[in-house]
């Protein structure tokens, strides 16, 4: 996992021979970049011989203070390891930490949480018409923007899973049936808890949790992140109890405009690898075009369209999980971008590739994750001939799976336009590293 890039210093504070500071930078590349720092990095970085209270603590970018805040996000009611520093950056940051107490700082909450009966609205202080929803099953949707007041992204961080949960395949290696559900389905998952922390200079932070008592073990704990500016950050982990024997484990996000505007256009980068491309012995550009859904050299087709895929109903499955993606409205003139914090290398072993995280664009569904349903096609095709066919995904107990991903609404006025801002944005938060 991406960790933040510190480096540590000391400082003398002025006018005090006794008192002293420490400080940390982060490195940050773009323009209005969220970062989020556990408590326990900073601890780390700062170093556990230095002591000071978490209230002396400041952030600043080219020597000015910036808005932060420190949010609650294990639920313990105490300022601890588990807890998280969040802000939102222009360049290379400054986190200093003082031995002596400071004078006290506070900053205006950027963002105003309401209540419409069991749903949670999260509205931007900035003007610029953001709203986020939160309902009563603890997913966010994204509802506003701008003079746009429609359903633009939906069930952020729901969860699909499938596999065997009468599974007995480490005694025997027998499976059992098959079952595959939502957290939202009847028998998928158990509702938890939904605690929405108080909104801050930087962000309203929502943690969701989920547990599933036919997949025993199974459980999910999302942290929603909801910035001003227009950018929602959505942290899941999937944490096994027991062991699990599953085919399919996706994070995924739904109606990506395409409830809003019909005639939104998918946008996606070329693919690493494609298995319908590798079938036929082409590019993933080269497949695209064939479909008629390259322009100006960028990817780009209808959300409702399928393209008359190689086999199966999807518009691309069997592909390598990619930096960015984007939904675009031309009428509306938006665009709402999905970016990774984390890019899976591709294995060059087939079966270890498809045992790792893939992407899989189906009904309007941006979807993240394993995928191990190996079409009978597969063995039609040289390339994919010796791919082992339906093999579950073993996991012990302990595993943790982890789904990072920003969805950002921004103004664009065409699909290129889109894809240069998602590439933009996908590379600011990969140049937000942490080297211990």
């Amino acid at each position: 996992m991406k960790r933040l890039a510190i480096t540590a210093s000391l400082l003398l504070l002025a006018g005090s021979a006794l008192a002293e500071t420490r400080s940390i930078t982060v490195d940050v590349q773009g323009e209005n970049v969220p970062v989020v720092l556990d408590l326990l990095s900073v601890r780390n970085a700062v170093g556990a011989d230095f002591p000071f209270d978490w209230a002396d603590l400041r952030v600043s970018v080219d020597g000015q203070d910036i808005p932060f805040q420190i949010d609650d996000t294990d639920l313990n009611g105490r300022v601890s390891a588990g807890d998280q520093l969040a802000f939102v950056a222009s360049g290379q940051a400054t986190i200093t930490v003082s031995d002596e107490p400071l004078d006290p700082v506070s900053h205006e909450a950027a963002l105003e949480v309401t209540t419409d009966g069991d749903v949670t609205v999260i509205s931007s202080l900035s003007g610029n018409g953001f709203t986020v929803e939160v309902g009563s099953e603890g997913l966010a949707r994204i509802t506003g923007f701008g003079d746009v007041s429609e359903t633009l992204a939906a069930e952020l961080g729901i969860l699909r899973f499938a596999g065997y949960p009468e599974s007995t395949w480490w005694a025997d290696e027998q499976y059992g049936p098959h079952e595959e559900y939502t957290i939202l389905e009847d028998g998928g998952a158990r509702f938890v808890r939904t605690e929405v922390l108080p909104a801050g200079p930087a962000r309203v932070a929502v943690i969701t949790e989920y547990a599933s008592d036919r997949f025993v073990g199974l459980t999910q704990r999302i942290v929603t992140s909801v910035y001003a500016g227009g950018d929602v950050d959505v942290h899941s982990q999937v944490t096994f109890g027991g062991y699990s024997d599953m085919m399919k484990l996706q994070h995924m996000a739904t109606s990506v405009l395409s409830q809003a505007d019909p005639e939104a256009q998918h946008v996606i980068p070329g693919f690493r690898r494609l298995a319908w491309a590798d079938q036929l012995g082409v590019s993933s550009e080269d497949y695209f075009a064939e479909r008629d859904a390259v322009s100006d050299g960028v990817i780009a087709f209808n959300s409702n369209d399928n393209l008359s895929p190689l086999y199966w109903g999807a518009a691309y499955i069997f592909a390598s999980a990619e930096p960015w993606r984007a939904a675009y409205s031309d009428d509306l003139g938006i665009a709402v971008i999905e970016a990774a914090y984390e890019v899976p290398e591709i294995a060059e072993d087939y079966d270890e590739w498809l045992s790792g995280n893939t992407w899989v664009f189906e009904s309007q569904e941006f979807r993240t994750g394993v995928f191990k349903w190996i079409a009978d096609e597969f063995m039609s095709y040289d390339a994919t001939s010796d791919v082992t066919m339906n093999e579950p995904n073993h996991y012990l107990p302990g595993t943790v799976i982890d789904f990072h991903y920003l969805y950002s609404v921004r103004d664009a006025d065409s699909a290129a336009d889109a894809a240069e801002q998602a590439a933009a944005l996908a590379a600011a938060l990969a140049s937000v590293n942490l080297e211990e």
